[in-house]
């Protein structure tokens, strides 16, 4: 079995932390605060699902690395 780099391992760790961080209310509600709509989809579902995506992403790129 190969040794998986400790950067890693670290990074597969704080992804959920991040994740967590990122979708607490106190940081949603600023997009929910703003009245802005992207193509008339509004900022806050945006934000979620960009999110979201963002974070199965690099959950997807962690696991390719951890093997």
């Amino acid at each position: 079995m190969p040794q998986i780099p400790a950067r890693v391992r670290d990074a597969a760790c704080l992804l959920p932390v991040l994740g967590l961080v990122l979708f607490m209310p106190p940081l949603v509600t600023l997009f929910a605060a703003a009245h802005a709509d992207l193509s008339g989809v509004p900022l806050i579902v945006v934000y979620v699902f960009g999110t979201w995506l963002g974070l199965i992403v690099a959950a997807a790129l962690l696991s390719r690395r951890l093997g």
